[in-house]
């Protein structure tokens, strides 16, 4: 037995021997081998990373982590009267979400069912409660009351509400400064045109932008369409005509499943929560996931009519 140990010893030695004596391993992994050493019909690169190592120099400088995230982001954010949680959150954590992509992601923001832009004149002032008059006070089963209210001002100022939708950030890179000023220059208003918000994000915001280059758009809301649009057929159509853009659903303070097709067709995730501070995590998994492939629709089958006469 003793000699059979020694025995393996001994071959261990010689082999380590042979290996130092041809290549030379820095701590790193790199491997550098002689030259002309020939191995299976071909020459050995003098330097090869074999144990394919990386040092936290090298994630910060080539930003490893997230080479898998979409280069191209638009942020289509419902601004509807009941999303002023979301949206205070929205504009406090951006900048620590923007941090965590790589400088060369360019992000755009739009908003949809907004009230105009701050600082306009004539515009509803969700601040000033004493201008809305109560219209009806409805008791719930689970012994809650809601409250209807209107405002002539307000309902003044939202005439076409239903087309409400605006591109305050246009797509670029380095844009932080640009996107928190557009996200604070916006009010929040009462209608959710969500099919046409999304159509005018793929149209304008994503024009003059490669249909070879992916793109996504981050869509946040706490609700579903209420301005007479299809959400779903809306995406079923973007996929027969182009496949570069994929939606993501960030569903808050709901659990809704309406939305779900928006992803699922295109190619994206959806996301819900109820948890103010889990939103931001939630963004920055969505902006670094990479879409999935896009399953295109069975072309619709032309319908045979037959007649039938008497013989």
């Amino acid at each position: 037995m003793q000699k059979i140990i020694i025995a393996l010893f001994l071959m261990t030695a010689f082999s380590l021997t042979a290996f130092a004596a041809k290549y030379k391993v820095n701590t790193s992994g790199q491997v550098t081998a002689p030259t002309g050493q020939v191995q299976k019909g071909s020459v050995l690169n003098q330097q090869t990373n074999i144990y394919n190592n990386y040092y936290a120099p090298q994630y910060v400088n080539s930003k490893q982590v997230l080479q898998a995230q979409v280069s191209v982001i638009d942020i289509v954010m419902d601004y509807s009267g009941s999303m002023y949680n979301w949206t205070n959150e929205a504009k406090n954590s951006m900048s620590q979400i923007i941090a965590q992509l790589p400088a060369s992601t360019s992000i755009g923001f739009r908003v949809f069912g907004h009230n105009g832009m701050a600082g306009s004149n004539n515009l509803y002032n969700p601040y000033k409660p004493a201008l809305a008059k109560v219209q009806s006070i409805i008791k719930s089963a689970g012994g809650k009351y809601k409250v209807q209210t209107k405002s002539d001002e307000y309902l003044g100022s939202i005439t076409g509400s239903c087309s409400a939708t605006a591109q305050v950030t246009p797509v670029a890179t380095n844009n932080l400064t640009a996107l928190l000023s557009g996200m604070n220059s916006i009010y929040l208003g009462g209608s959710t045109p969500l099919t046409y918000g999304l159509y005018q994000a793929v149209n304008q915001d994503f024009s003059g932008i490669s249909t070879q280059i992916p793109k996504k758009i981050v869509l946040i809301t706490d609700g579903g369409e209420n301005c007479g649009g299809d959400p779903c057929e809306f995406a079923r159509e973007l996929v027969r005509k182009r496949n570069d853009i994929h939606i993501d659903v960030v569903l808050v303070s709901s659990t809704s499943q309406k939305l779900r097709c928006l992803a699922d067709t295109t190619g994206g995730k959806m996301y819900t929560t109820n948890d103010l501070s889990s939103f931001s995590n939630i963004l920055i998994e969505s902006m670094q996931t990479p879409p999935a492939q896009i399953q295109m629709p069975e072309p619709e089958k032309p319908q045979q009519n037959y007649e039938y006469i008497d013989d």
